[in-house]
């Protein structure tokens, strides 16, 4: 219903030794109205555009593309941190770790704004022989109108582009895409890394001030992005989010 508002208390850490329940600080509430809380109607709003983001697809390989899956995601997979059910994988690009997670039995939907990207991927699911629900879309559109929430999420690299001006709408997308007992696996750059090319860097009081939020933070750990174009790789954060189930109270 148009104009119809929602609202839920969230979780915030006021300092270390205090978590506290406070709905004025972030109320995560919204209007039906397309542009969303922070001004942005959606991710195309946010620099780079959606035809700067396809054309680094259509002029070659972005730096952020190794044609493999994220190590850090193997890792947590192969560990079994993350449990299997449907997923989304934010961002998709050419679909490495969406094709990796469909191999392990997930049910994957993968979003990205490049059509591009998506051809590239959905060619990459085809020669590996699975079946992946690709969708060419603003993510923070695409989750408006998704039929339910995801076991796992999965965010290689787009928290750490859209937070410094999109952060409210990131964190709308996040509730909508997860329900309590979701999953979450972002990977962000890290502040101390200075190598030209390096993502945008996040501390470590920024991640657990902004999606602590939400999520409690189940491991969060350096480690490195690798890159075609930079050996060493770079350095970033790996944080493995949990979304919690809240008890039920009765009078």
């Amino acid at each position: 219903m148009r104009g119809g508002k929602r609202s839920a208390k969230v979780a915030v850490r006021k300092n270390p030794e205090n978590w506290d329940l406070n709905e004025s600080f972030l109320d995560f509430s919204w209007d039906d109205e397309p542009r969303l809380r922070d001004g942005f109607r959606s991710a195309s709003e946010v620099h780079p555009s959606p035809l700067e983001w396809d054309l680094a697809y259509r002029e070659g390989t972005p730096p952020w593309e190794t044609g493999r899956p994220a190590a850090e995601l193997v890792r947590l997979v192969q560990q079994g941190k993350i449990p299997k059910g449907t997923a989304i994988d934010i961002g998709c690009g050419t679909g490495a770790n969406a094709v990796y997670l469909a191999q392990e039995g997930f049910e994957v939907t993968a979003v990205d704004i490049s059509p591009t990207a998506i051809e590239r991927a959905r060619t990459r699911a085809a020669f590996a022989g699975v079946n992946i629900h690709f969708v060419v879309d603003d993510v923070f559109q695409f989750i408006r109108s998704c039929p339910a929430p995801f076991d796992f999420l999965l965010d290689a690299g787009f928290y750490h582009y859209v937070r410094a001006h999109a952060l409210s709408a990131y964190l709308d997308f996040l509730w909508r895409a997860s329900r309590p007992g979701s999953y979450c696996l972002v990977l962000a750059g890290h502040a101390a890394e200075t190598a030209e090319g390096a993502p945008p860097g996040v501390t470590e009081e920024e991640l657990r001030f902004e999606l602590g939020r939400l999520f409690e933070f189940v491991e969060m750990r350096p480690f490195r992005f690798e890159s075609l174009f930079h050996r060493e790789g770079y350095l970033g954060w790996s944080c493995l989010l949990y979304r919690p189930i809240l008890p039920t109270f009765r009078r």
